[in-house]
């Protein structure tokens, strides 16, 4: 390779190309991180340019890595595709623009021209597409427009094609984050470069204003200085190309520009590790000859979308879903934990094979379409959106959190079972899951334990016999299928509303409401805000006596938390119903609003207030009760049982 520092302006004024791989990010830069200290830089540069000072150092702005692309020809202007460096080679010709636009606007016509010679190549009557050749930085396909539109442009016209960007009765760009970001870049830039010009900005760095006239006031009043506002915008944008340097690293044939690609970048990792994966699998596509711009667009594209863009936090990582959907399909591929922190080291691993002969995917073109797949399949389970088993499973799985069982959802709906197997699958993990929470089992050591399923399907076959076999096999508590037997013991027993907590609680009850609706029913859909109420309500002192008739008093009740024997006596009676008013027997759902008029009251005016507004199934079978205790309790929850144990079936080995 050749490397060495270079002016901007003389990268920029030769007559070349810099063109993007379209599977390269976006342009990302943003005004705190980096437009705010590159623009202070230059002003510092133009100040000392005008103070008549010594310039002994340039200012560097990292690499550029460039390779030839395309022999020389007389009718074409050569290009190199951008290793590194896009980032800086655009935000120097955003500048650039906005400085020429500004010389346009207040008539210094030959300083435009001579700004014009660092953005767009001459001698047309050469180039093999003048539409695409003239410009001298050519960016991905998703900033082409606004790029093209920007630099081959003026104001006027960006106005009117963006007006919707722009303030109604000022020349000046909104600065929301709803602003295209090469747009919000050009504005920030044409901002500050009118207000130095036209205030005394660069005239006293004692007192200096780097970030110009705020989003709130009127144009910057014109400078009173001696310094003409010509030289000062020349003083601006020369500070750039003549001041400011890269380092210039041309590959030659031979040089691997992948490898130099990810240690720029992949140690200091100011690249996501998606990018990296990206990148990886496209430079691979160019270097097989299979058409990387043609896979980009047909594989790769739906990973453009802002879906995958979200952050979303699991665990102790908080980052884009691309980057958990990679993490979760190499797992379930490699039946085998992955290091979320490690991502893109990850991935060339799984492309590695144990076996030295063998070959993860024949061709690029098949390893993108199985990302596709699955990346599909991943999309189904976030978006819980769909009417196939896997979006009903998905949304009877959210209240669990049980994120590390997607690895073997994903493998499962993409294997070769037929679809009615595939779903009675995903029951029968939902009634896994269920069933260990009710029974207050642990979720620990899930990811292995998912995986260790996929392991044992991998050697075996991927049916669902082998899937209930191998479940309805383990002994530890970490996975083992809670039996009918135990299963009823904790659900008549256990505190459900302290144990899962609401929501679960809730969810429960809604799976077994719905379950208890026929055909005669108006609607098999819930209202998104019922919540769990208690039928003998937590502060029960007041208004629900003993079973023999009388009141707790007050020291009873304060024994009552210090101790959990049930026995006979009044405060072992007081035990055992602060335990049952817990559990699903007590337990029923109502609108807030419902459950707040009813809270503490005694129960015939619970049950008169459910019979008047209250629809749910469940609800009218409580109030033909004519009493409420803790014998009703244990009665009603094995009622509930006898649902809950269809609804979350132990599997018939």
């Amino acid at each position: 390779m050749k490397a060495g520092p270079i002016e901007i302006g003389r990268l920029l004024q030769n007559r070349q190309r810099f063109c993007v791989p379209i599977y390269q990010r976006h342009y990302v830069w943003n005004r705190q991180k980096q437009w705010e200290p590159f623009w202070n830089d230059v002003r510092t540069k133009a100040i000392e340019c005008l103070g008549g000072r010594e310039r002994r150092f340039s200012h560097f702005m990292g690499a550029v890595v460039l390779e030839a692309r395309g022999g020389f020809s007389a009718g074409r202007v050569p290009s190199f595709q951008v290793v590194d460096g896009q980032q800086r080679l655009t935000t120097f010709q955003i500048f650039l623009a906005a400085a020429r636009d500004y010389a346009l606007s207040v008539g210094f016509s030959k300083t435009a021209e001579k700004i014009g010679d660092y953005l767009l190549n001459d001698k047309p009557h050469l180039m093999e597409d003048r539409e695409v050749e003239i410009y001298k930085v050519w960016p991905t396909q998703y900033d082409r427009s606004l790029f093209i539109d920007i630099v081959g442009g003026d104001r006027k016209g960006l106005r009117k094609k963006y007006g919707k960007h722009f303030y109604a009765k000022r020349d000046k760009i909104y600065d929301y984050n709803t602003v295209p970001r090469l747009l919000s870049a050009y504005g920030y830039f044409y901002d500050r470069i009118k207000h130095s010009v036209e205030s005394d900005d660069l005239e006293d760095e004692l007192s200096p204003s780097p970030e110009g006239p705020s989003d709130d006031t009127d144009e910057a009043a014109a400078s009173d200085t001696g310094t003409p506002d010509e030289v000062k915008l020349d003083a601006l944008w020369q500070a750039l190309v003549e001041e400011f340097k890269v380092v210039e690293i041309v590959l030659e044939e031979g040089d691997d520009a992948q490898v130099i690609f990810e240690t720029l970048n992949e140690r200091g990792e100011p690249l996501l590790a998606s990018d990296l994966v990206r990148n990886n699998i496209f430079h691979r596509a160019d270097a097989a000859g299979e058409k990387p711009e043609q896979l980009f667009a047909t594989h790769w594209k739906p990973f453009e979308d802002t879906f995958w863009s979200v952050e979303e936090k699991q665990g102790r990582y908080k980052k884009p879903r691309i980057e958990f959907f990679l993490a979760n399909f190499i797992a379930g591929k490699i039946a085998g934990e992955v290091n979320v922190s490690k991502l893109f080291s990850e991935y060339k691993a799984f492309l590695r094979p144990r076996k030295a002969k063998e070959v993860r995917y024949p061709t690029i073109a098949s390893e993108l379409q199985d990302l596709a797949r699955f990346g599909a399949v991943y999309r189904e389970l976030i978006e819980r959106s769909s009417t196939t088993a896997l979006g009903l499973f998905s949304r009877r799985l959210l209240p669990w959190d049980v994120t590390t069982v997607f690895p073997f959802a994903m493998r499962l709906w993409l294997s070769e079972m037929d679809d009615g197997e595939k779903s009675d699958c995903l029951e029968i993990l939902i009634s896994f899951i269920v069933r260990r929470a009710v029974c207050g089992l642990t979720t620990k050591n899930y990811n292995k334990f998912f995986l260790m399923v996929i392991a044992h399907l991998d050697e075996t076959e991927w049916s669902m016999g082998r899937l209930i076999t191998y479940l309805l096999a383990q002994k530890s508590e970490s996975g083992r299928f809670p039996r009918d037997e135990e299963f009823e013991q904790k659900w008549i027993n256990n505190p459900a509303y302290t144990a899962l907590q609401p929501l679960r609680a809730r969810a429960v009850l809604e799976e077994i409401e719905i379950a208890k609706r026929t055909k005669f029913h108006e609607t098999a859909v819930l209202a998104p805000s019922l919540s769990v109420e208690h039928i003998m309500p937590r502060g029960w002192y007041a208004h629900w006596p003993m079973p023999d008739g009388s009141k707790p008093t007050s020291d009873q009740v304060m024994a009552a938390q210090f101790t959990s024997s049930e026995d006979g006596a009044v405060i072992g009676s007081i035990v055992r119903r602060n335990r049952l008013k817990e559990t699903f027997g007590n337990l029923t759902l109502l609108t807030k609003p419902l459950n707040s008029s009813v809270s503490n009251g005694p129960f015939l005016g619970k049950c008169a207030a459910l019979n008047e507004h209250s629809l749910l199934v469940m609800n009218r079978e409580i109030t033909a009760h004519g009493a409420w205790d803790e014998d009703a309790i244990v009665a009603r929850g094995r009622h509930l049982f006898s649902l809950a144990k269809e609804i979350w079936k132990l599997p018939v080995g």
